[in-house]
């Protein structure tokens, strides 16, 4: 895992052997890589990644090949079926088995990466038979774009079109792309171990009765849940996104300040955008998206992250979570045309001079924005609980034991006054160079390199001296790595 002694020390060792070795053999040394990499984690797990590579690639070769139409649909319907039966029988046999009642159990371990690497064994499917690539001809470069070690645990969602090209090219070593990579995994690694790994002593302590917390503690939880998620994912994507860097290979950015969106649908647009691009690329616009009419477009719209909910898990509680998505993203789009006449008239009534209109929309994007995160956090309950009981329990003290009075215990929830005041810190530092790198259309790493070199220095020696100080909490897994 990124947050271990062995990967430090590991990734420079193959970085050092990538680049010393001729362009044509770097694909082999990250696939040899990704290859002990993933037999460390998963062991005999790994012949079944071997496989769903032998498919996708015979798969690609096949239907590219096919003059016959229907033999091109026929290939690529049973390819998928195959690759995500595979998922299925892993992940949601012996959950689709308790439902129907049903005293038989596999009790089969789910493999390592494999919700992302089948979706991106589909995708080159998809794109092949759609013409948008042609299939790759060598197999060992199409397993290294599905087992790649820096995105298969928890993504992002690579396209083949994107990485294959990359891969085949080989850069070579770029000072001023290691140190943009560098300047990524320092982030990440400050996401990671010094914001979530404080707010995860928070939630964990909440959540493990959350019967017995009061409302005020509940609520507290569910927002920190949410804010450390959004940290453990992101630092996850950047020490990813910067560890491919300095081996050139660029891959997409995974979330986009999404704490800066003012509606439920600019939410899913900016948060785990690998994952939200992958359901409309091949789910949502395959279903008609938003081209036959606004009820149809709703229940697309239903579907897509319902299933983004199964795809998460195989628990009630991502169910719900998917599906309280799909509802809270339709009644915002049903309501925007209103909530919209209704600020208008209110901002008519209100505001007298132009200036006046310009501070009454701050507010309302302000508000917006933070309605938006509550409503997330909402949802996030069930996404956090590993069951329906203890969401139920949750949402249920918020409603009835709510009170200001309890802000004080918020200090006896695992970190200390001392710890809490630097993680509130941190937090409000998070969201204010989000918001900075948002107006300037770049992500938070490239902004810090944008300011005066004195206060840059001064923010990189922060950053690390944040990180020292969390190595009791580099044991803590990315909560990705286990979808």
């Amino acid at each position: 895992m990124f947050n271990t002694i062995a990967y430090i020390v590991l990734f420079p060792i193959t970085v050092l052997i990538y680049y010393l070795i001729p362009k044509r053999f770097r694909y082999v040394c990250l696939l040899v890589a990704s290859t002990a990499f993933y037999y460390s984690k998963s062991g005999a797990f790994t012949a079944l990644l071997v496989v769903a590579t032998v498919i996708t690639y015979i798969t690609g070769i096949g239907i590219f090949y096919a003059d016959d139409g229907r033999i091109k649909k026929l290939v690529l319907a049973l390819s998928t079926i195959v690759l995500v039966g595979a998922l299925f029988i892993f992940k949601y046999l012996d959950f689709s088995l308790e439902l129907i009642g049903s005293p038989v159990r596999t009790d089969l371990v789910l493999p390592l990466g494999i919700s992302f690497y089948t979706f991106q064994a589909v995708s080159y499917i998809a794109d092949v038979y759609s013409g948008k690539i042609e299939p790759e001809k060598n197999i060992l470069k199409l397993g290294l774009f599905l087992s790649f070690f820096l995105s298969i645990v928890s993504g992002p969602i690579n396209r083949a079109g994107d990485i294959i090209p990359q891969i085949t090219t080989a850069d070579d070593f770029s000072a001023d792309r290691t140190k943009t990579g560098m300047q990524k995994m320092l982030w990440g690694y400050f996401l990671k171990l010094a914001v979530a790994g404080r707010l995860a002593i928070v939630v964990e302590n909440v959540y493990s009765d959350p019967g017995a917390r009061s409302g005020f503690e509940l609520v507290t939880a569910a927002v920190f849940y949410l804010f450390m998620l959004y940290c453990d994912f992101e630092g996850y994507s950047q020490i990813a996104i910067g560890s491919g860097y300095i081996l050139g290979i660029r891959m997409k950015e995974n979330f986009c300040q999404p704490f800066l969106a003012q509606s439920m649908s600019e939410v899913w647009r900016r948060w785990h955008v690998s994952l939200s691009t992958w359901f409309r690329d091949y789910m949502y616009i395959p279903l008609g998206g938003s081209r036959r009419g606004a009820v149809r477009k709703y229940m697309n719209i239903f579907v897509v992250l319902f299933v983004s909910g199964i795809w998460h898990g195989a628990n009630l509680t991502f169910f719900i979570w998917g599906a309280l998505n799909g509802i809270l993203n339709i009644a915002g789009q049903i309501l925007l045309p209103a909530r919209d006449r209704a600020a208008d008239i209110l901002s008519t009534r209100l505001c007298r001079s132009g200036r006046a209109r310009v501070v009454f929309e701050k507010i309302r994007t302000f508000l917006k924005r933070i309605g938006v995160y509550l409503l997330f956090s909402y949802t996030f309950i069930y996404f956090a609980n590993d069951n329906v009981t203890k969401a139920y329990l949750t949402v249920k003290g918020i409603i009835t034991r709510f009170s200001l009075s309890d802000a004080g215990r918020i200090v006896t929830l695992g970190l200390g006054k001392a710890n809490l005041i630097i993680v509130l810190a941190m937090m409000i530092f998070v969201l204010a160079a989000d918001s900075a790198a948002n107006k300037r259309q770049c992500d938070t790493p490239a902004l810090i390199t944008r300011i005066p070199t004195f206060w840059r220095w001064t923010i990189y020696y922060a950053l690390l001296i944040a990180i020292l100080f969390s190595a009791n909490l580099t044991g803590k897994e990315f909560i990705y790595s286990k979808m």
